[in-house]
């Protein structure tokens, strides 16, 4: 049960990967932003009260059983673009899944970034109505709302995750990380952009659905388990993620893929366009290239991802000295970009340590480094676990 437990937070983390605008060019995988701590923080909290509000209201109702009454179950999945210096940021990428055990069916509705939503206040630009920017003005919690008016229904949980957590969880799934992530945020070259890039968000999670559903009753072992289920801001608690695995391995969509409904609001004329991992570099291209020169200025400069990779390292190793990065780069998990397996723990091992030295609490310490030993142990990782250890033993267990 563990290990479906494993594949189904997999499944819904993939609702939320599609388009974060941390990216400021298309081809430039791995741009680094510098942004303020303190704004950062700010959305951090925003998001853990509204998780802890929702989770509150849960425990009062002992309500262990995600699925109501109606057999129902609807989950809000955002994913949040962290633009440098703001202090909310975008509500870039909009999924709502709704499973429903009775019928044994599962729909996943898209809401298109852009879609026209209301503005709390005044001087705001005509071009700023939209859905995306009412989580910047407004918050997230009003961000939230007008979602759900949008969607005209309420959801029963969120999931809130970031563009570097979803790099990793891509690279665990042995697909391209980059490539895939380029895909599913690419919009030029589609006659209908934002609906088109919504909906293949929706047909991505369904090929994903229905690709890993034979595997949630096997022994597959992925190693992610906590994990995996830290990297989500979200108010449902593990053991109702092991009540959705249940319940996903009895609507079989390996065997019974029309139990996926695609739903958009509103409803555009758009295109189911399947995800086809060995083909991607190909199909991005044929989308770039004829309009390479037209697009808006810095959209697209064909730099390579192995000099990207060389500007995010360098970055990562100048900011090393620079306390506000520290904080920054590890509330982000900004090594889980690098694509190198040495470069990349290298780069964690280092911002775990110079991350610690900026804490002042020692029982937060000793979270921080725990977290990181029992995340080595469960990926197999052995020698930087037992560097966590020593670690622990020299600088935190002695003072």
């Amino acid at each position: 049960m563990k290990k479906i437990i494993l594949i189904i937070i997999i499944i819904l983390i993939l609702a939320v990967l599609g388009s974060f605008f941390i990216w400021q060019k298309v081809a430039n995988f791995f741009s680094l932003p510098h942004t303020n701590n303190s704004r950062a923080g700010q959305q951090e909290k925003q998001i853990q009260a509204m998780i802890d509000e929702r989770r509150l209201q849960s425990l009062n109702s002992e309500k262990t059983d995600p699925f109501g009454a109606d057999g129902i179950v609807k989950i809000l999945f955002i994913g949040l673009d962290n633009r440098i210096g703001e202090t909310n940021g975008h509500c870039d990428a909009i999924q709502l899944l709704e499973i429903n055990k009775i019928k044994q069916r599962v729909t996943i509705t898209a809401v298109p970034r852009g879609t026209y939503a209301p503005l709390p206040g005044s001087g705001h630009q005509p071009t700023d109505y939209y859905v995306s920017k009412s989580c910047e003005v407004g918050g997230l919690d009003y961000g939230v709302k007008q979602i759900e008016k949008i969607l005209g229904q309420k959801a029963d949980y969120l999931v809130f995750i970031g563009f570097s957590q979803a790099m990793g969880i891509f690279r665990q799934l042995d697909l391209p990380a980059a490539e895939t992530m380029q895909w599913l945020r690419l919009r030029q070259g589609y006659a209908i952009g934002e609906p088109q890039r919504a909906r293949n968000h929706s047909t991505f999670i369904k090929q994903m659905m229905i690709k890993f559903t034979p595997q949630l009753s096997s022994k597959v072992n992925l190693p992610w388990g906590y994990v995996i289920f830290k990297l989500l801001h979200t108010d449902l608690t593990f053991n109702q993620t092991q009540k959705l695995a249940e319940e996903m391995v009895k609507i079989d969509l390996a065997s019974h893929p029309e139990r996926v409904q695609l739903l958009m609001r509103p409803a555009y004329d758009v295109k189911d366009i399947s995800y086809n991992p060995e083909k991607l570099n190909e199909n991005i291209n044929s989308l770039l290239k004829p309009i390479a020169g037209i697009i808006p200025e810095g959209a697209y400069t064909g730099e390579t991802k192995e000099a990207s990779q060389q500007e995010l390292l360098e970055k990562i190793n100048k900011g090393m000295a620079d306390p506000e990065f520290i904080r920054w780069a590890f509330t982000n998990y900004i090594w889980l970009q690098i694509e190198d397996d040495n470069e990349r723990e290298l780069a964690h091992y280092n911002l775990v340590a110079k991350y610690i030295y900026l804490l002042e609490d020692r029982a937060e310490k000793e979270k921080v480094i725990t977290d990181y030993i029992i995340e080595m142990e469960d990926l197999s990782k052995d020698n930087w676990a037992s560097k966590g250890k020593e670690f622990f033993k020299i600088n935190i267990s002695g003072s």
